[in-house]
């Protein structure tokens, strides 16, 4: 995934609509998904950089810089509220030998959603990718990140993390978002996939890195995301074989993380080996983790519409909305089985809202209407990786099914406007 430069300098116009009202969501269910905005006072790691993010004074202005990002409207509002509570992201990216493998994805967006594609890569260049797209993202909602390498070119064994060499920073505190984004290019390029894949060892080091801090990230109500891209199964870093005593040592790390406080966790797949996937898989289930499982951009995609979800298009916003972890639990269960109504309800307003289009109080049936009259509409064409075709964001056909509406109550409504 590519995404516009245009959009970083989009800050600008998102000043200009941040001072314009912003129309309530129906429900209060996004609101609940959200803090107030945390004490202005960072706390500093070891390193003396922030490790908690400084308050955003207006969500407006952040949510306005999304909408430049290509997010939709209701979207954009629940990511700007709920990202208040997320103190740091850090991105654990395996640069393993088997990364250098070429069955991996890249998404090459168009502005015409019709020309966008996806283009076979290596599974390096794939994380690369992720990597460089999230680093845009986090500067662009405020939240400051730390990209971990699994296997860094000059690191000692047993040694500490340093900051420039074996994991890098971004924060738009820290200066002009160009020149950050190409030290992150520059530190990827000099990491070429090798060694094996000693997840637990570095999910360690991570662990002293949240430490740092903990105490001042609890206090002001945020927690962490820890976000793992990997194509293989846990190792040692003196072994290239997967032995269940590794796949056991790196869920006790986990738990370690998790037992610290305020953690949650993403795994993020680039492999569509089936041993590697089923065993991540599992690890969705274990009660004691807070973590979500999500394979790349199309496989996520079929998975979603193979539970029933297919009646929204399943865009790169979204997919990288999920992959950076989220607090909206709707978007955490696409995957997990066909959404209720009430959630197919609330999703589907955040998809269709516009500013132009406030949705407050719509009615299942005016919803319908509204997913036909924006279908008609070509400027809101997206790319959806399901159907690897550009549609509209939500077809109107599959929504009325989902939200349990037959033709008679559409009929009905026709000829009785009064009755929604």
């Amino acid at each position: 995934l590519v995404l516009p430069q245009a959009a970083l300098a989009g800050v600008s116009r998102a000043r200009e609509r941040a001072s314009s009202p912003i129309p309530a969501m129906q429900g209060s269910l996004l609101h609940a998904q959200a803090l107030a905005g945390a004490p202005s006072a960072p706390a500093l790691g070891a390193g003396g950089h922030t490790l908690v993010r400084e308050n955003i004074d207006n969500v407006g202005l952040v949510q306005g810089a999304l909408e430049e990002f290509g997010v939709p409207l209701g979207l954009a509002r629940l990511v700007a509220q709920e990202d208040h509570r997320i103190g740091l992201r850090v991105y654990l990216l395996d640069n393993s030998g088997s990364t250098s493998t070429w069955d991996g994805t890249v998404f090459v967006e168009d502005p015409d959603s019709r020309r966008s594609r996806l283009k076979t890569a290596t599974r390096w260049e794939e994380i690369r990718d992720v990597a460089k797209d999230h680093a845009r993202w986090n500067l662009q909602v405020g939240t400051p990140c730390e990209f971990v390498l699994l296997n860094s070119t000059y690191r000692l064994p047993e040694g500490p993390i340093v900051e420039g060499r074996d994991s890098l920073r971004i924060d738009a505190a820290r200066g002009p978002v160009q020149d950050q984004l190409q030290r992150l290019g520059a530190f990827l390029a000099n990491n070429a996939p090798r060694g094996v894949t000693p997840l637990a060892e570095r999910l360690d080091d991570i662990g002293q890195l949240i430490g740092e801090s903990l105490q001042a990230l609890s206090a002001r109500g945020q927690l962490v995301f820890v976000v793992i891209v990997t194509d293989g199964m846990p190792t040692t870093r003196c072994s290239g074989e997967s032995t269940p005593e590794d796949r056991v040592r790196l869920v006790d790390s986990m738990k370690r993380i998790f037992l610290m406080g305020p953690v949650r966790m993403v795994i993020r797949l680039c492999t569509n080996d089936a041993q590697t996937v089923k065993f991540y898989s599992s690890l969705d289930d274990e009660q004691e983790l807070e973590l979500d499982v999500l394979n790349d951009y199309r496989g996520e995609a079929e998975e979603i519409a193979s539970k029933g979800n297919d009646w929204f298009a399943y865009t790169p916003r979204l997919h990288l909305i999920r992959e950076a972890g989220t607090l909206c639990k709707i978007l955490d269960d696409l995957d997990e089985g066909l959404l209720p109504v009430g959630a197919v309800r609330l999703l589907a307003s955040m998809l269709l809202e516009s500013r132009e289009q406030p949705l407050d109080g719509i009615g299942d049936v005016e919803l319908v209407r509204e997913a036909g009259r924006v279908a008609r509409d070509h400027r809101r064409l997206v790319f959806d990786a399901h159907s690897m075709a550009s549609r509209p964001p939500v077809n109107a056909r599959r929504l009325r099914r989902a939200l349990g509406l037959g033709v008679g109550a559409m009929l009905k409504s026709t000829l009785c406007p009064c009755v929604t």
